[in-house]
């Protein structure tokens, strides 16, 4: 049963997006090229071009929409090939720019299965997650119109609240404004946190097979522990060609190559 929902997901989820990127003709003639080469199983090829469509468009070329459709059928690409860390990688700026994106979701949960590392944070809130899973549900930008949407009609709350002649449209004007208050903040404060994530790049995906994190920034160190392929962590703090990372309950360093900022 397992190994018939493996051949099923591949059949199915793990399929490219088809939909023309609304850019340059040279855009979205590289993408539809990489497409074709994909359903003939030239998964290489499409790969290739799906780098070079980034590579040379990339944020000035592509809008945001794009750019994740780009990343999305590189993930698929990566995954047919068995390189699961970068595929991951894909999938995962996928979702920071499209964190509504439900293929992407299905196939990055699918894919961290196939993760050697099963590492735990038993010190996560749970509300913390649940927190950073509401900031995601939405784009930087939907945040901060949100706030400002809520803004003016919490405005207009307090028009009516002041001018009300009855109890029951002072007090209902009241509740509702500060709700409204309490959303558009949240909203902010998620736009914001979108921002520094955007901006600082803290997290990372392993991109080599096995990776030993070390005491210190130096190859003499004590080894800590072992990393493997696709595994997500966050960046402390980067000296020289090291990086200080944490996983987990476990902190360590490793070199920068064995890494990608997601």
């Amino acid at each position: 049963m397992k190994r018939l929902s493996i051949i099923l997901f591949l059949l199915c989820s793990v399929g490219i997006h088809f939909v023309s990127i609304a850019q340059t003709p040279s855009a979205s003639e590289l993408f539809q090229q990489a497409n074709t080469l994909y359903s003939e199983g030239e998964y290489v090829q499409a790969e290739q071009i799906y780098q070079n469509l980034l590579a040379d468009h990339g944020e000035n070329g592509l809008s945001k929409h794009d750019r994740s459709l780009v990343y999305y059928n590189l993930g698929n690409a990566f995954f047919k090939q068995g390189e699961i860390g970068q595929s991951i990688l894909a999938y995962e700026r996928c979702l920071r720019l499209n964190p509504q994106m439900k293929d992407a979701k299905h196939n990055l949960s699918f894919a961290q299965t196939r993760i050697i590392d099963n590492i735990q944070d038993n010190h996560t809130f749970f509300l913390s997650t649940w927190l950073k899973n509401l900031r995601n549900l939405l784009s930087q930008s939907t945040w901060i119109m949100l706030s400002i949407i809520c803004f003016v009609i919490m405005l207009a709350s307090i028009i009516t609240f002041a001018l009300g002649r009855t109890v029951w449209i002072r007090r209902t004007s009241f509740y509702i404004g500060l709700v409204l208050l309490f959303v558009s903040i949240l909203s902010i404060i998620n736009a914001n946190s979108l921002h520094r994530r955007d901006t600082i790049r803290s997290e990372a995906i392993i991109t080599q097979g096995i990776v030993n994190a070390k005491s210190s920034p130096d190859r003499s160190g004590t080894d800590l522990f072992t990393l493997h392929e696709g595994t997500k962590i966050s960046i402390i703090e980067t000296l020289g060609e090291w990086c200080n990372i944490q996983v987990g309950n476990n902190e360590g360093w490793i070199m920068n190559n064995t890494l990608e900022q997601i």
